[in-house]
C-alpha cells in the first residue's frame, strides 16, 4: 500500500480530498501530527459523499486514530477547529 497525505496538517476546519474506492477495494484513513503523541482535542468526521447531504459514518479521535473504508464509494474526512495541528493520511 502507498501512503499519501490527503489533508495537510493544520488547525483550521477543512475537508480532505475525496477518497474514491472501487468495488471490492479497501483503504485505511487516519489522522497524524508532527510528534505522534499529541492529544487530539476534537473528533474528525469520516463521511460518505452522496448525491444529497454527506453521511457521517464515524469519527477519528485520540482513541481511534485510523479506520478502514470499503468500496464502492466516495468518502472524505472533515477536520474541526483544533488547538494542535493534525492532518489526514490515506493508505491505499
Amino acid at each position: 500500500m502507498a501512503q499519501s497525505t490527503i489533508l495537510a496538517s493544520g488547525t483550521t476546519a477543512a475537508d480532505s480530498t475525496n477518497i474514491v474506492i472501487a468495488a471490492g477495494d479497501s483503504v485505511t484513513v487516519g489522522v497524524f501530527s508532527a510528534s505522534g503523541g499529541d492529544y487530539l482535542s476534537a473528533d474528525f468526521s469520516v463521511r460518505q459523499v452522496t448525491p444529497g447531504a454527506l453521511i457521517t459514518l464515524g469519527q477519528l479521535n485520540s482513541q481511534y486514530r485510523s479506520t478502514q473504508l470499503n468500496g464502492p464509494g466516495t468518502f472524505k474526512v472533515s477536520r474541526p477547529v483544533l488547538t494542535t495541528a493534525f492532518g489526514v493520511f490515506l493508505d491505499a
